[in-house]
């Protein structure tokens, strides 16, 4: 009886959750990228797919609780309750469909090139780099050993790791010119600076870097192709689970690089749907291990209290790991959802307040990025699209500021160079005159 009640319980949810993603599909001009679209979406399959997953490729997985049913149901609304707010304030202060603003910032070819050269030097060092750290993890396989260190060890690669982040900046960069204008050098430009940012991201062995690939180039697709659609996404999702599956095998993860293909089908597809799923159980788990909500700020507010640790502004102040611990459910698992940070710091309430005002944020983007034609606004949008898609998966919002602090800081170093080049450019024209 207890099962039957838990198998109704999860279909009610997944169909709240469509019924949430056809509303916001509605209100929201019908448009699959809006980000209030997006997240209910990817929340309704996620759930949609953990109930699959239980009858098919996990069938030992544990039931969740109603409680933690309403946590992702609730978020998905406020979320969606402050894309809203920004979308009744957007249609008021401005016609949605100005497109009387031109972009002042095209990257100019001169800059594309330099950016890109350095993406290209710095390689060798950067690959240098993450031999140097497999070294020290004294494991045979390389991919395995430099994880374990980048994972659970106490160095990382060195200044070199700035030069991933670098990468993506450079990929968006070039990816935005051929969008717009579809030339032989921007497109071989865009291509090359594509294989260099895999590249990158199979050195730091982290497989959800490819989802900012992926987030990158639906965002600019969005904003700069009309008829990107929901077939294209779908397209574009089942090429990065090809290599989700690929690179995990080269990793060691699901799967073997001397098995034949039919042998790493089923252990591939059991460790992807353990990616997709567990971490729902884990917040489970979670809620439920003697669970206390600590008020410290020491996960949500984790890169602002490191700060405060290293100045030694707060005496005695312990920082908890960023790679949380495994636990089973009954699968190995230590991810908890985008929701785990937050109520583990203040509490529920607090998760769905960042939750609005994420959905805030992620909406007052998009409309800037979709009227103003700004390029700044673009590359915005588009990044922020991956802590929207991997939101199942783990908080890659506030836990990961460092990260955003690099993308902010080259997206304005390159606007700002390009503006330089061009004022130069147009004084030295003057003076010919």
């Amino acid at each position: 009886m207890f099962y039957l009640d838990n198998i109704l319980i999860e279909l009610i949810f997944v169909f709240l959750h469509f019924g949430v993603f056809i509303a916001n599909y509605k209100i929201m001009n019908r448009t699959i990228m809006h980000p209030a679209v997006l997240f209910s979406l990817l929340w309704s399959v996620i759930l949609l797919l953990h109930f699959v997953f239980s009858f098919t490729l996990l069938k030992e997985l544990f039931p969740i609780s109603l409680s933690t049913y309403f946590i992702f149901l609730i978020g998905v609304l406020s979320f969606s309750f402050g894309s809203f707010i920004e979308t009744v304030l957007w249609q008021k202060k401005a016609p949605f469909n100005d497109n009387k603003y031109l972009s002042e910032n095209e990257i100019s070819l001169h800059l594309r090139l330099i950016l890109l050269g350095v993406v290209i030097l710095g390689l060798p060092l950067y690959i240098q780099a993450t031999y140097r750290l497999f070294i020290t993890s004294n494991i045979d396989d390389f991919f395995i050993g430099l994880r374990t260190e980048l994972s659970y060890g106490d160095e990382d690669i060195g200044p070199t790791k700035y030069l991933l982040i670098f990468s993506f900046i450079v990929y968006a960069i070039n990816l935005h010119s051929f969008l717009k204008e579809k030339k032989t050098i921007n497109k071989v430009l865009c291509i090359v600076s594509l294989w260099l940012v895999i590249i990158y991201s199979i050195f730091y062995t982290g497989r959800t870097y490819f989802l900012i690939i992926v987030a990158i180039y639906m965002g600019l697709n969005h904003l700069g192709n009309k008829s990107f659609s929901i077939k294209k996404m779908i397209w574009l999702i089942s090429i990065f689970m090809l290599v989700f599956i690929t690179i995990g095998i080269i990793y060691g993860k699901g799967g073997n690089t001397e098995d034949s293909i039919k042998q790493n089908i089923e252990p591939a597809a059991q460790t992807t749907a353990l990616y997709m799923v567990t971490s729902l159980n884990a917040l489970e788990y979670e809620l439920n291990d003697n669970f206390e909500v600590n008020y410290t700020g020491n996960h949500s507010l984790r890169f602002f209290r490191k700060i405060g640790e290293r100045l030694n502004l707060i005496p005695n102040l312990k920082i908890d790991e960023l790679v949380q611990p495994f636990v089973f459910v009954p699968y190995p698992t230590n991810v908890y959802t985008v929701y785990s940070p937050y109520i583990r710091d203040f509490g529920r309430v607090y998760a769905w307040l960042m939750m609005a005002f994420f959905g805030f944020i992620h909406t007052w983007l998009y409309y800037k990025a979709l009227s103003i034609k700004d390029l700044r606004y673009s590359l915005y949008y588009s990044f922020l699209l991956f802590p929207l898609l991997i939101s199942f998966f783990m908080d890659f919002y506030l836990t990961t500021i460092s990260m955003w602090i690099q993308i902010i800081f080259f997206i304005e170093l390159a606007l700002y160079l390009n503006k330089f080049l061009i004022y130069r450019k147009m004084k030295n024209s003057v003076r010919k005159i």
